[in-house]
């Protein structure tokens, strides 16, 4: 393969990850998202744990089923959403954990100044 077919390929991927990641870079998309991580819900499920209204949620929920996030299935007039990549659950879980780290490294460099001799 040649290197500009590979730069065209490596472009079209990481086009393709960050519609993904586009996808999830909301607070309300990445709790649905969570939320989903035990198993299917349906949208007044969705509603009653995000707080939100169901116009609301139904357009998060399309934003994600469109790019591939989550799957549904029909049961009469339920539609029931679940999850659609499941390894994005380990990449939150990785957040959760940059999160933590640099809110300790605040709270240090937070007890410094506080611990600092006043002027």
């Amino acid at each position: 393969m040649d290197k500009k077919k590979r730069g065209e390929d490596d472009g079209l991927l990481a086009e393709r990850k960050a519609n993904i990641l586009k996808a999830l870079a909301h607070p309300v998309r990445i709790t649905i998202f969570e939320s989903l991580a035990p198993g299917e819900k349906t949208v007044g499920e969705l509603v009653e744990i995000l707080g939100t209204k169901d116009a609301n949620t139904s357009r998060h929920l399309a934003v994600m089923r469109s790019a591939g996030l989550v799957s549904t299935r029909k049961d009469g007039l339920h539609v029931h959403y679940s999850i659609k990549i499941p390894c994005l659950l380990t990449m939150l879980s990785c957040l959760d954990e940059g999160v933590c780290t640099m809110a300790d490294e605040s709270s240090r460099v937070a007890e410094l100044l506080r611990s600092k001799p006043a002027r």
